[in-house]
């Protein structure tokens, strides 16, 4: 081929790329994008996504975050495998008004902002503009802000992304949802944690994000696995600590050196002397998990941190028997690896908020977990967490209500473990709400929360949530204590010590000693 034919063909596919590129500009329009609060016209973030009138499918937003960056790419990523679509990629992040790209045809734009405002939408033709600007009112149907209830994900990672990339992730995202509080944490799997990025935070905390209204800290997550990717010790997150907590990971089965000879009880006790918080994860996973809760060395519990509802054992099966055996377990939640819901624990803090403000909230079990419905909960005036003390059996005045975005099902009574009410949820403009007001009589003690159950998903793509944490009832000065609970945790531990007993790897006597004891030493608190 002659060198005058290359040169005609390299400007004639210049031609056809620019012309290519003209007709695409063509195509697009240039569109400002705003979210106002409907009252004060003041910005707000949030997320949006964009539909062609009558198609299904959502549109790109050229210009913006993906607010499902990450999400679905852990395990998929490890096994070569390549993540699937799900609700959460159809959504933007709109931090503030921005310029973007939308296609010049007919279309359906709908955005909201956390928990608390209801869908906002729009139609609009672009056919024949080159410029436009959209502005979408959230109209707000709750104020629990306002009555001092701060919503907080406390268990955070960022895998594979580069450093601009995670900043941005955690200026944009957080603040988009709605949330007050954050806890990214430290992980040490030496296989592949060089791809955390988020290891490359200190531990402390991140000032460098509060200008976006977020409160962010630096913890670590502190685990034990018998073998890779299996069941161990557990894993804790400790939180508002002042330095890292050595060794982060134990034994051989996720460090692949050493021994099993380290209970994670040690780095719990080393968290609360640095003045940190300890919860523990991933619903009823870790076998010393239980131990913990009864020798009080734990704060709360999280609850579906990592995966979705219907991947974990229901609250009947675990923390019931907790509360029924006479534990105080506050409920949390977070999303483990990103930002893939809008799960989130909220708490009521009675102080300025702040890091520490917000987990001795959560400690004191003022607090309820939800990825959309929000609640509102007294006994006799007393609200979550609090204990109701009567003299001798006799009714209580209850007050619940809950309301969200999305249908939520029904709202649930739960005493001791057991719905004794229910009321469906009803259509309240464009959110939905359910209300309980009643007597209800108390002939010994025990606790009282509210839940929904329905079979909604949330915007996001994953089932609809929500529980509170207790209010306790006290009648003649006594606690629940019920003997099937103790005994169903008593069955627990006693398997958890022979599990450890056959399966961990110990160097020495005395380092099998340290780790048994601890099991006898919740057998003996138990009975007490």
């Amino acid at each position: 081929m002659n060198r005058r034919l290359v040169l005609v063909l390299i400007w004639g596919l210049g031609v056809m790329s620019a012309a290519q590129c003209s007709l695409f500009q063509e195509d697009l329009c240039r569109v400002r994008l705003s979210l106002v609060d409907s009252k004060t016209g003041k910005p707000v973030p949030g997320v949006i996504r964009c539909f062609v009138q009558g198609q299904e499918e959502a549109v790109p937003i050229h210009g913006l975050l993906e607010r499902g960056q990450g999400v679905g790419s852990v395990a998929l990523q490890q096994l070569g495998k390549r993540p699937p679509r799900r609700p959460i990629h159809d959504w933007y992040v709109l931090s503030g008004p921005s310029e973007v790209t939308l296609p010049k045809k007919p279309l359906r734009l709908e955005a909201f902002s956390g928990l608390e405002t209801e869908m906002a939408s729009l139609e609009v033709d672009l056919g024949q503009r080159n410029r436009a600007s959209l502005t979408l009112p959230l109209e707000s149907f709750s104020q629990i802000k306002e009555k001092k209830w701060f919503g907080g994900n406390t268990h955070l990672h960022l895998f594979r992304l580069e450093p601009e990339e995670a900043d941005r992730y955690l200026s944009t995202i957080p603040a988009a949802d709605r949330l007050e509080v954050l806890f990214t944490s430290y992980l040490i799997r030496p296989s592949e944690d060089a791809d955390y990025i988020t290891n490359r935070y200190p531990i402390g905390d991140l000032p460098r994000f509060d200008s976006t209204g977020v409160l962010v800290n630096q913890g670590e997550e502190h685990r034990h696995n018998l073998t890779p990717w299996s069941g161990g010790y557990g894993h804790v997150m400790l939180l508002n600590i002042k330095n890292l907590i050595r060794p982060v990971s134990i034994g051989p089965g996720i460090t692949g050196t050493g021994t099993d000879g380290i209970p994670l009880q040690q780095g719990i006790d080393e968290a609360h002397r640095q003045g940190g918080t300890a919860i523990w994860c991933h619903n009823d996973f870790g076998l010393e998990r239980v131990v913990n809760f009864v020798l009080g060395k734990v704060d709360a519990q999280n609850i579906f941190d990592g995966l979705s509802l219907e991947d974990y054992p229901q609250f009947e099966d675990t923390f019931y028997h907790y509360l029924n055996a006479g534990l105080k377990v506050p409920f949390s939640t977070g999303t483990d690896w990103f930002l893939f819901d809008l799960a989130r624990a909220y708490t009521r803090v009675a102080e300025p908020l702040g890091i520490a403000s917000w987990l001795e909230a959560l400690q004191q079990g003022r607090s309820f977990i939800t990825n959309g419905p929000l609640f509102h909960f007294l006994v006799e005036d007393q609200s979550i967490g609090d204990t109701v003390s009567l003299r001798s059996p006799g009714e209580v005045g209850i007050e619940g209500r809950v309301s969200g975005r999305v249908d939520f099902g029904h709202l649930e009574l739960i005493h001791n473990g057991r719905v004794v009410d229910h009321i469906p949820s009803q259509a309240t403009g464009e959110h939905y709400s359910a209300e309980l007001k009643k007597m209800f009589r108390v002939e010994e003690p025990g606790w009282l929360a509210l839940r929904v159950s329905g079979q909604a998903d949330s915007e996001y793509g994953l089932p609809i949530f929500g529980h509170t944490s207790a209010i306790y009832l006290e009648v003649e000065g006594k606690s629940i204590r019920q003997p099937a609970a103790v005994d169903h945790l008593r069955r627990e531990i006693q398997e958890a010590r022979t599990t450890v007993a056959d399966e961990a790897l110990f160097a020495t006597p005395e380092e099998r000693k340290r780790v048994l004891d601890i099991y006898d030493q919740g057998l003996a608190a138990l009975e007490k």
